[in-house]
Order: C-alpha cells, then structure tokens, then sequence
C-alpha cells in the first residue's frame, strides 16, 4: 500500500496558516511607573532599535517634552478623543502603515478618555455627573476590546500606565499594579506579553562617593508588586534598560 505523504494545509477557513518563526517579530509590553520616572523615555527609546524604528508615539497624556533631549526622532500625534484613537489604531492595523512600533501613553488615560466618551454619548456630563453601573460596564467592553485589539496589532505595541498602590482587602498588604478603575484593573495583566514596573532606587556610589539614582525594571512578580515575561528571556531586574537590551533578549537577537 503506497504511502501517503501528510501535507499541512495552506489555510482553515480562509485564515492564512504559518510556522511560528515565520511570523515577523513583534513585542507587546505595558510599562507602568510613577509619573516622572522616565517611561515615555524609556518606550522612546526604541526609536534606536532599528526593528522598531519607526516610532510613533499616541500621546494622550500630554507630556512629550521629556524626548526632545533624547530621542527627537520619534513621531508623536496627540489625542484628544475616543474616535481620534480608533482613527490611528486603523491606520496602524495596515501591513503597510510607515511605523514598526506605536507607544500608547498612556493606557490609564485612554481608560479616562472612553468613560467621558461614553458617558457623552449617554448624555451626561463627566464633569458634573457619576458614572453609573451602564457606563462602568461599557468602559469594561471598550477597554477589553481596544488592547486586545492594539496587542493583535502587526507591528511592536507599547503601553504606559501609571503606579497603582492599593491595600488588598484581605491581607492587608500594599500591592503594586497598572493604575486602572473598576474591573479592568484586575484583568489587563493578563493581556499583554509582558508587564513590567518601572522604578527609581537611590543608591550609593562608592566611586563617586554620593548617592546616584538607578532605574530599574521589574520584569516578574513579587508578593507585593504585579508584573510578567511571557517571553520567559529576561532577569527579573534590570538596572538602565533600554528597548534594545529587552528586545534584543526578548526576540533572541
């Protein structure tokens, strides 16, 4: 009986299939830190990592000046609105779009930016009105939807957030997450590939005889503080990173 040679299909249903490493490298990372700790500079960065440049940097926060200094290459549009931001998202969902990597800054306020969307859209008005359980619920869906949506994008994806330190109810404990409100802030860890804390630490210099300020990266969960390397490559600190050591690790460059 002659043998018959098993042939992997090109696609199921329509939906393209491929190997693994024939899908083009990309990284999807959510850094969150207190506000001046430097990781709008920090996702700038990677404006020097030739895989990830072009950058275009989504600026919802308002604050680029920190990369005039230091990586002035980097494009930056800013937001202002809800629809604006779905404008970009599918302009960046195009293979063919002019940029490798695109920076949310940040994810704790375009969380903002949809309740006050959404709550207009109602009819209310943010600044004067609570949100109900209605606008709570639909903030939930549109937040779920925009990064699985923006992590499902075909090229690099960066998000910020800022420092959450709250006291978990049943231990007592101050933890460390993502700065978000209601439900979401319970999931958004689990979308993206990876999560990490950004943090200044004063330390003395020997040397220098003084103390001098280290950034550092907290790349996997502590008993106090939420973070993840789905990617499984990096220590879990890093002192002075950069996006070319983490995507050069992440990537296995």
């Amino acid at each position: 009986m002659a043998k018959t040679e098993s042939l992997t299909p090109a696609s199921i249903g329509g939906l393209p299939i491929q190997k693994v490493v024939e899908k083009p490298p990309t990284i999807n990372v959510l850094i969150y830190a207190k506000p001046g700790t430097g990781k709008t500079v920090l996702s700038g960065s990677a404006s020097m990592v030739p895989e990830m440049s072009p950058v275009l940097l989504v600026d919802i926060e308002g604050g680029t000046n920190s990369l005039r200094n230091t990586y002035p290459d980097v494009d930056t549009v800013r937001v202002t609105s809800w629809p604006e931001l779905l404008e970009i998202c599918d302009y960046l969902a195009d293979e063919n779009s002019h940029y490798k990597t695109v920076v949310f800054d940040s994810l704790s306020e375009i969380q903002k930016l949809n309740m006050y969307y959404n709550m207009r859209k109602a009819g209310k008005n943010p600044m004067e009105e609570k949100a109900d359980w209605d606008d709570w619920g639909k903030n939930l869906e549109s937040m779920r939807f925009f990064v699985r949506a923006t992590r499902d994008l075909p090229i690099n994806v960066i998000w910020t957030a800022l420092l959450d330190e709250s006291q978990d109810k049943k231990t007592g404990k101050t933890m460390k997450m993502p700065y978000f409100t209601g439900k979401f802030k319970q999931e958004i860890a689990a979308i993206p590939d990876e999560v990490f804390f950004y943090y200044l630490k004063e330390q003395y210099d020997d040397e220098a005889e003084e103390d001098v300020t280290l950034r550092i990266l907290l790349t996997a969960s502590t008993d106090d503080t939420v973070a993840k390397d789905r990617s499984g490559q990096l220590p879990q600190v890093i002192v002075s990173p950069t996006m070319q050591t983490l995507y050069e690790q992440m990537i296995g460059n």
